[in-house]
């Protein structure tokens, strides 16, 4: 017979596709999904998992068993979601997710003042731009930075993000200095990224490349440092008193911030708590997040 915690444990390793990336999910040690894999296997009779370098790959057993379990995955996570779902009580934990951009500058005060007026609520902070199951909880709540988000989900565009050019400030005199702007160097992403698009861009024709720096973070630290000129979001530099805008000074709408929930949540008293209290702070900030705060040197 059929052991449904094994199930359990089946599927988490055709998601994950690791045995530590499963145990990782499932807060438990990766011995313990080892185990239960091969308790799995031998009462099956058959190996459902190929151990290659790259991970653990699926029999066709396997993709057949995984394909009928994830129907009862689905239905088993449908009922938690409606009991959740009816649970009035402003206590316990809310998982979020969010890329770790819309953290840094934006939502952690949120977030802070949110924990400060519900002291019985705990934060699960996910730092991803995954697009997480919310139908399987594996996040209540998620910031995404998207212009579609899936139809299964509930919620609503709060801002567009705008961003502009920023250099060190401790480079603000070289600004007076006829022709040192057009000198200068694009902070590049990647190798397909090394030259940047769009409205902005084409203030700068002249700019050179230089460095790939993918992070968020760590393309602000080396604007910081005088590596060259970044593109950033204005809610993340205009703040900074390290940096600086430069000529002609103006801000590009690029991406739509949302925040997300699953339907099946829509009478969950402490997500619909957090959406709505996340929902007014990021209005709030909605000048900041969209260029408007940022105030023209004279």
């Amino acid at each position: 017979m059929l052991n449904w915690d094994d199930l359990k444990f089946f599927l988490a390793v055709c998601h994950a596709g690791s045995i530590r990336a499963a145990a990782e999910k499932l807060a438990v040690n990766h011995s313990t999904v080892s185990r239960r894999i091969n308790s799995f296997e031998q009462a099956l009779g058959q190996r459902l998992f190929e151990r290659t370098s790259n991970g653990y790959v699926k029999t066709k057993l396997a993709d057949e068993i995984f394909a009928e379990a994830s129907h009862l995955e689905e239905r088993l996570s449908s009922v938690e979601r409606k009991v959740l779902g009816k649970n009035e009580e402003l206590s316990g934990d809310i998982r979020i997710t969010l890329p770790d951009l819309l953290a840094t500058g934006l939502l952690i005060p949120g977030f802070a003042m949110f924990c400060q007026k519900y002291p019985s609520i705990e934060l699960e902070l996910i730092d991803s731009i995954k697009e997480l199951n919310l139908a399987n909880r594996e996040a209540d709540v998620a910031f995404r930075i998207v212009k579609n988000p899936p139809e299964y989900l509930i919620g609503r565009k709060l801002a567009v993000l705008h961003r502009a050019c920023y250099i060190s400030k401790h480079l603000a005199p070289k600004l007076l200095e006829e022709g040192w702007l057009e000198k200068q160097n694009w902070l590049g992403w990647t190798d397909k990224l090394r030259r940047p698009i769009g409205v902005i861009a084409k203030e700068y024709p002249r700019f050179s490349s230089k460095h790939k720096i993918a992070n968020n973070q760590l393309q602000v630290e080396a604007c910081k440092q005088g590596l060259g000129v970044a593109i950033l979001p204005c809610f993340r530099a205009d703040s900074d008193p390290d940096l600086i805008r430069i000529p002609p000074y103006i801000s590009e709408g690029k991406y739509d911030l949302w925040i997300l929930s699953h339907q099946d949540m829509r009478k969950n008293n402490k997500v619909q708590t957090f959406v709505r209290f996340m929902t007014e702070f990021i209005l709030s900030q909605k000048g900041l997040i969209e260029g408007e705060s940022f105030i023209k040197p004279e």
